[in-house]
Protein backbone atom coordinates (compact mmCIF):
# COMPACT_ATOMS: atom_id res chain seq x y z
CA UNK A 1 0.00 0.00 0.00
CA UNK A 2 3.21 2.34 0.67
CA UNK A 3 4.58 1.83 -2.30
CA UNK A 4 1.37 2.40 -4.04
CA UNK A 5 1.10 5.84 -2.67
CA UNK A 6 4.47 6.87 -3.27
CA UNK A 7 4.11 5.60 -6.94
CA UNK A 8 0.91 8.01 -7.11
CA UNK A 9 2.57 10.91 -5.61
CA UNK A 10 5.59 10.51 -7.67
CA UNK A 11 3.29 10.55 -10.70
CA UNK A 12 1.20 13.54 -9.19
CA UNK A 13 4.77 15.63 -8.99
CA UNK A 14 5.85 14.54 -12.75
CA UNK A 15 1.87 15.65 -13.83
CA UNK A 16 1.90 18.66 -12.09
CA UNK A 17 5.31 20.30 -12.83
CA UNK A 18 4.73 22.47 -15.51
CA UNK A 19 1.14 23.57 -14.28
CA UNK A 20 2.56 24.43 -11.19
CA UNK A 21 5.57 25.86 -12.39
CA UNK A 22 3.82 28.09 -14.39
CA UNK A 23 1.47 29.34 -11.55
CA UNK A 24 5.13 30.66 -10.06
CA UNK A 25 5.56 32.40 -13.25
CA UNK A 26 2.65 34.08 -13.52
CA UNK A 27 2.02 35.08 -9.76
CA UNK A 28 5.83 36.53 -9.75
CA UNK A 29 5.01 38.41 -13.14
CA UNK A 30 1.94 39.98 -11.60
CA UNK A 31 2.74 40.11 -7.57
CA UNK A 32 6.21 40.84 -8.56
CA UNK A 33 6.79 42.43 -4.69
CA UNK A 34 4.41 40.05 -3.02
CA UNK A 35 5.35 36.85 -4.92
CA UNK A 36 9.34 37.20 -5.35
CA UNK A 37 11.36 34.35 -7.02
CA UNK A 38 13.50 34.81 -4.23
CA UNK A 39 14.15 35.92 -0.72
CA UNK A 40 17.22 36.88 1.43
CA UNK A 41 16.58 34.84 4.90
CA UNK A 42 19.73 35.85 6.33
CA UNK A 43 23.59 37.34 5.66
CA UNK A 44 24.15 33.84 4.48
CA UNK A 45 20.80 32.01 3.13
CA UNK A 46 19.01 32.97 0.30
CA UNK A 47 15.50 30.72 -0.45
CA UNK A 48 13.74 30.75 -3.76
CA UNK A 49 12.60 29.30 -6.63
CA UNK A 50 14.07 27.36 -9.58
CA UNK A 51 17.51 29.59 -10.88
CA UNK A 52 17.30 29.91 -14.49
CA UNK A 53 20.32 30.96 -16.60
CA UNK A 54 19.21 34.69 -16.97
CA UNK A 55 19.57 34.63 -13.06
CA UNK A 56 23.53 33.67 -12.41
CA UNK A 57 25.01 37.20 -12.26
CA UNK A 58 22.49 38.80 -10.33
CA UNK A 59 22.86 35.98 -8.13
CA UNK A 60 26.30 36.65 -8.07
CA UNK A 61 26.89 39.92 -7.78
CA UNK A 62 23.87 41.18 -5.97
CA UNK A 63 23.66 37.76 -3.13
CA UNK A 64 27.42 36.87 -3.55
CA UNK A 65 25.99 33.40 -3.87
CA UNK A 66 29.11 31.00 -3.66
CA UNK A 67 26.84 27.84 -3.39
CA UNK A 68 23.43 26.46 -4.19
CA UNK A 69 21.71 23.58 -2.71
CA UNK A 70 18.95 21.97 -4.92
CA UNK A 71 16.18 20.26 -3.78
CA UNK A 72 14.38 19.20 -6.93
CA UNK A 73 14.64 15.72 -8.76
CA UNK A 74 16.82 15.55 -10.92
CA UNK A 75 14.25 15.18 -14.17
CA UNK A 76 12.92 19.24 -12.94
CA UNK A 77 16.07 20.83 -14.01
CA UNK A 78 16.06 19.31 -16.78
CA UNK A 79 12.61 19.69 -18.21
CA UNK A 80 12.27 23.46 -17.44
CA UNK A 81 13.57 25.38 -20.25
CA UNK A 82 17.00 27.50 -18.97
CA UNK A 83 17.07 26.31 -15.65
CA UNK A 84 20.17 25.92 -14.18
CA UNK A 85 21.65 22.65 -12.90
CA UNK A 86 25.10 20.67 -11.28
CA UNK A 87 27.27 21.20 -14.83
CA UNK A 88 25.91 24.58 -15.07
CA UNK A 89 26.88 26.01 -12.07
CA UNK A 90 30.23 24.46 -12.06
CA UNK A 91 30.87 26.59 -14.54
CA UNK A 92 30.61 29.41 -12.90
CA UNK A 93 32.46 28.32 -10.31
CA UNK A 94 29.85 27.70 -7.86
CA UNK A 95 29.63 24.57 -5.42
CA UNK A 96 26.34 22.46 -5.56
CA UNK A 97 24.88 20.04 -3.22
CA UNK A 98 21.72 18.12 -4.09
CA UNK A 99 18.84 16.81 -1.64
CA UNK A 100 16.60 15.15 -4.28
CA UNK A 101 13.00 15.60 -2.31
CA UNK A 102 10.14 14.34 -4.41
CA UNK A 103 7.55 17.46 -4.87
CA UNK A 104 4.34 17.08 -2.48
CA UNK A 105 5.82 14.46 0.13
CA UNK A 106 9.08 16.28 0.31
CA UNK A 107 10.58 13.84 2.67
CA UNK A 108 14.21 13.06 3.31
CA UNK A 109 16.52 11.79 5.70
CA UNK A 110 18.06 13.19 8.50
CA UNK A 111 21.13 12.39 7.05
CA UNK A 112 20.76 14.17 3.72
CA UNK A 113 19.33 17.11 5.95
CA UNK A 114 22.46 17.40 7.77
CA UNK A 115 24.49 17.31 4.74
CA UNK A 116 22.93 19.78 3.42
CA UNK A 117 22.70 22.08 6.98
CA UNK A 118 26.90 21.58 7.35
CA UNK A 119 27.17 22.39 3.28
CA UNK A 120 25.80 25.60 3.58
CA UNK A 121 27.70 26.49 6.79
CA UNK A 122 31.14 25.38 4.89
CA UNK A 123 30.40 27.93 2.11
CA UNK A 124 28.93 30.67 4.97
CA UNK A 125 32.32 30.02 6.77
CA UNK A 126 33.71 30.97 3.33
CA UNK A 127 32.44 34.79 3.00
CA UNK A 128 29.85 33.40 0.24
CA UNK A 129 25.92 33.14 0.72
CA UNK A 130 23.63 30.06 -0.34
CA UNK A 131 20.80 29.98 -2.96
CA UNK A 132 18.42 27.03 -1.26
CA UNK A 133 15.97 26.55 -3.99
CA UNK A 134 12.95 23.67 -5.45
CA UNK A 135 10.95 24.55 -7.86
CA UNK A 136 8.67 27.47 -5.96
CA UNK A 137 10.89 27.62 -3.31
CA UNK A 138 8.14 27.11 -1.10
CA UNK A 139 7.76 23.32 0.48
CA UNK A 140 11.06 21.10 -0.06
CA UNK A 141 13.78 24.10 0.34
CA UNK A 142 11.71 25.76 3.31
CA UNK A 143 12.34 22.46 4.71
CA UNK A 144 16.59 22.43 4.20
CA UNK A 145 16.30 26.23 5.26
CA UNK A 146 14.56 25.50 8.52
CA UNK A 147 16.91 23.11 9.80
CA UNK A 148 19.89 25.18 8.39
CA UNK A 149 18.14 28.07 10.87
CA UNK A 150 17.82 25.56 13.45
CA UNK A 151 21.40 24.57 13.34
CA UNK A 152 22.92 28.37 13.14
CA UNK A 153 20.50 29.79 15.50
CA UNK A 154 19.28 27.01 18.02
CA UNK A 155 15.85 27.72 17.42
CA UNK A 156 12.32 25.48 17.71
CA UNK A 157 10.91 24.91 13.98
CA UNK A 158 8.46 26.92 14.30
CA UNK A 159 10.45 29.85 15.66
CA UNK A 160 12.63 29.39 11.94
CA UNK A 161 9.51 29.14 10.03
CA UNK A 162 7.85 32.24 11.24
CA UNK A 163 11.35 34.00 10.63
CA UNK A 164 11.88 32.78 7.44
CA UNK A 165 7.65 33.88 6.41
CA UNK A 166 8.88 37.65 7.41
CA UNK A 167 11.41 37.39 4.73
CA UNK A 168 9.19 34.88 2.05
CA UNK A 169 5.77 35.04 3.64
CA UNK A 170 4.25 31.68 0.52
CA UNK A 171 6.61 29.36 2.35
CA UNK A 172 4.44 26.32 3.62
CA UNK A 173 5.33 22.90 5.35
CA UNK A 174 3.23 19.98 5.14
CA UNK A 175 3.47 16.83 7.49
CA UNK A 176 5.37 15.08 5.82
CA UNK A 177 8.57 18.54 6.16
CA UNK A 178 6.93 19.12 9.72
CA UNK A 179 7.88 15.36 9.93
CA UNK A 180 11.35 15.73 9.13
CA UNK A 181 12.12 19.21 10.90
CA UNK A 182 10.84 18.07 14.00
CA UNK A 183 13.06 14.97 13.62
CA UNK A 184 15.96 16.74 13.05
CA UNK A 185 15.50 19.25 16.23
CA UNK A 186 15.61 16.30 18.05
CA UNK A 187 18.81 15.24 16.27
CA UNK A 188 20.18 18.41 17.14
CA UNK A 189 18.80 18.14 20.60
CA UNK A 190 20.64 14.85 21.35
CA UNK A 191 23.96 16.15 20.16
CA UNK A 192 23.98 18.91 22.07
CA UNK A 193 23.44 16.82 24.86
CA UNK A 194 26.38 14.76 24.03
CA UNK A 195 28.85 17.81 24.13
CA UNK A 196 27.15 19.27 27.48
CA UNK A 197 27.73 15.26 28.85
CA UNK A 198 31.32 15.71 27.01
CA UNK A 199 31.98 19.24 28.57
CA UNK A 200 30.96 18.64 32.34
CA UNK A 201 33.21 15.02 32.22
Amino acid sequence: MQAIVWFVLKMLGSIAFYPSLAYNLVRNYVQPQRWQWYNRVDENLVLGALPFKSMVTELKENENIGGVVCCTEEFETKAAYNAMDEAAWAKEGIKFHHVPMQDFTGSTSRHNLHSAVEFIDGVAKEGKSVYVHCKAGRTRSATVATCYLMYKYNYMPNVAIDIMKRQRHQIILRNAHWRSVNEYRRFLDSANSSKSTETSS
